[in-house]
């Protein structure tokens, strides 16, 4: 067997179906597909066949699926592909050619799909470094060695005597593959040509929303894996750390204070795309962004160290930040 795709996903119908699809027509009799469900509901759209493979279970988080497709692959090469993302042509054997004479593991491009009615927030997440860093991925040494902050599953390949566990703590999308290629310890490497288109479109809802997980889970990383978080993010977000306790006790004002630039952002987020004209404009909006960001995350944090949730946290900063005039733990009302 030479390849093992893996692919998690959602209970129920989804976008799975079709990244399957795309990938049909790459697939020799040596290649495998393993879709993992998080769930015991699959999409009935994937017929399991000789060259796929439906696992379902309890719910475990991107991780716990992923590590159930790993455990059943065959594969000498495992390749990791988002649910969201449509494989383009030679994707599979640009990815096996990239592994020749290398133990690296493999990131493949990964660009955002551009909508019919494009948005600014659709040019900020595809344009700048919002989500991933691929614009800064330019004009290096094919073997340049990217690091473990550039190891995305949604489109990255990696021998399968390489693989290790995921974390099954960090249970949802945000630094399980960062923590888990930290302790794969080896180089990445970047081929444009593996390419995969990215059907993800963000609201500006989702990204608030996405600020404060991820300053939840980078604290939960400090404590899961305090190595590879130092590395990452130095003392940022670290739950002991005095910029955290000072951010409790400040949390109130800071939030109304970011609260005007978030709902300035919410207003031009979905303007057309053509609002912003040149790349410069664009970087313009994306840095006065830096502010209610920074704040969503420092309320993520906080709200890890005093024992909430991520989902505690994401609704916290979705309430305080997004229009309410107090947050609803730090004395405003509900």
């Amino acid at each position: 067997m030479r390849c093992s795709v893996v692919i998690p996903t959602r209970p129920g119908p989804g976008p799975a179906a079709r990244c399957v699809a795309a990938l049909r027509s790459q697939l020799t009799d040596a290649d495998e597909v393993i879709v993992s469900v998080d769930g015991h509901d699959a999409d009935p759209r994937l017929t399991p066949d000789d060259r796929l493979r439906v696992i379902t279970g309890d719910r475990v988080g991107p991780a716990g699926v992923r590590n159930r497709a790993v455990a059943a692959s065959n594969g000498r090469i495992v390749l990791f592909l988002n649910d969201d993302v449509v494989p383009q042509p030679g994707l599979i054997g640009t990815h096996l050619q990239a592994h020749e004479g290398s133990a690296a593991m493999v990131l493949g491009d990964a660009p955002w799909a551009a909508g019919a009615e494009d948005r600014v927030i659709d040019r900020l997440v595809r344009e700048t470094s919002w989500i991933f860093f691929y614009d800064r991925m330019g004009g290096e040494h094919p073997d340049h060695d990217w690091g473990f902050r550039h190891a995305w599953t949604l489109n990255l390949s990696v021998p399968r005597d390489a693989v290790v566990p995921f974390e099954e703590r960090l249970a949802y999308p945000m630094f399980d593959d960062l923590e888990w290629a930290w302790r794969v310890k080896r180089p990445v490497l970047f081929r444009p040509d593996a390419r995969v288109v990215h059907e993800h479109r963000y609201e500006p809802r989702a990204l608030l929303r996405r600020e404060a997980l991820l300053g939840h889970q980078a604290a939960m990383l400090h404590r899961i894996n305090p190595v590879c978080a130092q590395a990452a993010f130095g003392c940022r977000f670290k739950p002991d750390d005095a910029t955290v306790s000072a951010a409790r006790d400040a949390l109130p004002d800071l939030l109304r204070d970011a609260a005007k630039g978030y709902r300035v952002f919410a207003d031009l987020a979905n303007a057309p795309a053509r609002t912003v004209g040149s790349r410069d404009h664009l970087f313009g909006v994306f840095n006065a962004c830096r502010a209610w960001r920074e704040t969503a995350r420092l309320v993520g944090s906080v709200l890890y160290a005093q024992g909430d949730t991520a989902e505690d946290a994401m609704r916290e900063v979705e309430h305080a930040i997004a229009g309410a005039e107090q947050p609803r733990r730090y004395g405003g009302a509900a």
